[in-house]
C-alpha cells in the first residue's frame, strides 16, 4: 500500500512544533497540566493514526510513502515496524501522562514536552524508515532531543556530568556510525533496505569493515558491554519519566537498528558474526547483572539492569544470524532462526513494559522521599502499599517468574539457543536470571522490611494520575504472561517479515 503521508509520525511532528505555544498559552492562564494533556491528546491520536495501519500491516502488505525523495529516503512501515513504533508510543504516553503528576513542581515544561514528543517523533521514524539514510536522520532526532532531557535538570551537577557523558558518546557514536553507512554506500551504490537484501554486497574485507562500524555506532545507543560506561550515569541523573523511556525504549532501537541492518545489508556475513554476537550477549548480560549487584541506588541498579536484558536480547540476534543467506527460503531455515528473531522482538515489547513500570515505581518512592538510596526506602511498602505492589510485578517479570510475560520470553530466547544447538547460550540466560534475582529481591526485601525512617513515616501514596498509567501497564504484564498467543503471534510475523524481506 502506498500513503501519501505516513499519519503517525505527522501528527507526533504536528504537535511537537505546536507544544511550545500551548505551552506559553497553559503558562499564561496558570495551567499547566494542560501541556502534558495536549502531548498525550497527540500521542493518542499518534497511536489511533498507527492502529489503523494495522490492517494493510498484518495481511504482509508494507506501507509506503508516495515517492522516494532526496537521497532515495522514504519509509517502509511493516510489522516489524509497526510493533516497534506502536512500543514507542505506548510507553511514551504513559510517560507523558505520568510527568502530569511527577514534574508538576518543575520549571520549562513547554520545552520538556516538546523534547519528549521530539524523542518520540525520533523513535517512530528510526522504526519507519525503509532506508538508512532516513534512519539515521531520525536517529539524530532521537538522540539529540534526548540528551537535553537526560540534563534537563540543569540546576544540579549531576544532570549536566551525565548528559555531557551521554552527548560526547553519542555523538562519537554516530560519528562512526555515519562513517560506516558512507563505506557500506560506497560498496553497493544504495542504503535502501530492501534493495540491500535483494542484492547483498559480497563478502570482502571493507563490508566486514563497513559491519564493525556500524555495530559500534548502533552498540553504544544499544548500550552493549564494553559501550555501555554513559549509561548508568544518563537513566540515573534523568527524570524519572526520561529514564523510563530511556531504559524501555531508547536503548532498545540500537537492538532494533542491529535487526533490521543485519538482516538486510549484512547478509553475506552474517554467519560469520555469530560468534562475537554471542560472545557481547553473555558479556553484557553477565556485566549489567554483576554491576547491578553492587547498587544502592535504585535508579543505577535499575540502569545496569537495562544492560543485562540487552545481552538477552542479543542472544536472539546471535541464534539468529545463522540464517545467513538462507533467508527468503523458509524450508531452509537453520533450527532456531525464526524463533530466536521472534524471543527477540518479544522481549523488546516486554521489556519496555517491565522497565517502564519499574522505574516509575521508583520514581513514585523518590518523589515522596526525595532520595534514590535503597537503604532510604525500608519499609516504604507501608506507606505506599499500591506503588510497592507494582514495583514488585515489575520486578518479577524482569526475573523471568511465571506466569508474568518476561518469563514467555526468556523462555522462547532459551529454546532457540536449544534448537541451535548453542544450548550455552540458554544456560548463560538461565545463570543470569539467577544472577538478577539476587538484586530484584534485595530490593523487595527493603521495600518490606518493618524499619522505617521519619521519612519513611511521613509518606503518602504516589498520586492517581502517576498510579493509573503503572498500573495498565502492570495488567498487560499480567496478561500477556498468562494469555501470549497474541502478542506472540505478532512477533512471529515481524520475524518472519524479517527473514523473508527479500521476497516482499
Amino acid at each position: 500500500m502506498t500513503a501519501l503521508f505516513i499519519l503517525p509520525l505527522d501528527v507526533l511532528v504536528l504537535f511537537t512544533v505546536l507544544t511550545p505555544f500551548v505551552g506559553w498559552l497553559a503558562l499564561r492562564i496558570k495551567r499547566k497540566f494542560l501541556i502534558g494533556l495536549f502531548a498525550a491528546v497527540g500521542l493518542l491520536l499518534s497511536g489511533a493514526a498507527l492502529y489503523n495501519m494495522y490492517a494493510d500491516v498484518s495481511a504482509g502488505s508494507p506501507v509506503l510513502s508516495a515517492t522516494p525523495s532526496l537521497f532515495s529516503s522514504f519509509f517502509r512501515v511493516d510489522m516489524l515496524s509497526f510493533i516497534m513504533a506502536a512500543v514507542f508510543i505506548g510507553l511514551g504516553l504513559a510517560a507523558t501522562v505520568y510527568s502530569i503528576g511527577y514534574m508538576e513542581k518543575d520549571t520549562g515544561l513547554p520545552l520538556y514536552y516538546t523534547l519528549l514528543l521530539a524523542m518520540i517523533a525520533g523513535l517512530v521514524g528510526v522504526a519507519f524508515a525503509g532506508d538508512l539514510f532516513t534512519l539515521y536522520v531520525f536517529w539524530e532526532l532521537m538522540s539529540v532531543s534526548s540528551f537535553v532531557l537526560v540534563a534537563f535538570r540543569k540546576e544540579t551537577w549531576e544532570p549536566i556530568e551525565a548528559g555531557l557523558k551521554y552527548l560526547v558518546m553519542s555523538a562519537a557514536a554516530s560519528a562512526t556510525l555515519l562513517f560506516g553507512l558512507g563505506l557500506l554506500y560506497g560498496l553497493t551504490g544504495t542504503l535502501n533496505f530492501e534493495a540491500l537484501a535483494s542484492s547483498p554486497p559480497t563478502a570482502n574485507v571493507w563490508l566486514f569493515i563497513a559491519s564493525i562500524f556500524i555495530l559500534v555506532g548502533f552498540g553504544v545507543k544499544a548500550a552493549i558491554v564494553p559501550l555501555h560506561t554513559w549509561l548508568p550515569d544518563a537513566h540515573s541523573a534523568a527524570p524519572t519519566p526520561i529514564s523510563a523511556l530511556l531504559s524501555g525504549i531508547v536503548i532498545e532501537t540500537g537492538v532494533y537498528a542491529l535487526l533490521r541492518t543485519f538482516f538486510t545489508a549484512f547478509l553475506s556475513i552474517q554467519t560469520q558474526w555469530f560468534g562475537i554476537l554471542a560472545v557481547l550477549s553473555i558479556l553484557t548480560m553477565t556485566v549489567g547483572n554483576l554491576m547491578a549487584l553492587l547498587q544502592t541506588d535504585v535508579k543505577r541498579l535499575l540502569a545496569y539492569s537495562s544492560i543485562a536484558q540487552v545481552g538477552y536480547m542479543l542472544v536472539g540476534l546471535a541464534v539468529g544470524t545463522q540464517a545467513g543467506l538462507s533467508v527468503g527460503l523458509p524450508s531452509a531455515l537453520p533450527a532456531g532462526a525464526e524463533t530466536a528473531l521472534t524471543g527477540a522482538i518479544l522481549h523488546i515489547i516486554n521489556h519496555a513494559l517491565m522497565k517502564g513500570v519499574a522505574f516509575m515505581c521508583a520514581g513514585a518512592i523518590i518523589l515522596r522521599l526525595e532520595s534514590r538510596n535503597l537503604g532510604d526506602m525500608a519499609g516504604i511498602a507501608r506507606k505506599m502499599p499500591i506503588t510497592a505492589t507494582l514495583f514488585a510485578v515489575s520486578l518479577f517479570a524482569l526475573v523471568g517468574m511465571p506466569p508474568l510475560n518476561g518469563f514467555i520470553s526468556e523462555l522462547t530466547l532459551f529454546t532457540s539457543a536449544v534448537q541451535a544447538n548453542v544450548g550455552w547460550l540458554g544456560v548463560a540466560i538461565l545463570l543470569n536470571s539467577i544472577i538478577s534475582a539476587g538484586y530484584y529481591l534485595r530490593v523487595l526485601r527493603t521495600l518490606i522490611q518493618p524499619s522505617m525512617s521519619e521519612a519513611v513515616s511521613k509518606a503518602k501514596e504516589a498520586p492517581a494520575v502517576i498510579l493509573i498509567p503503572v498500573g495498565l501497564m502492570v495488567v498487560l504484564i499480567v496478561l500477556f504472561g498468562i494469555y501470549p498467543q497474541p502478542v506472540l503471534k505478532l512477533a512471529q510475523q515481524a520475524a518472519q517479515e524479517l527473514l523473508r524481506i527479500r521476497g516482499s
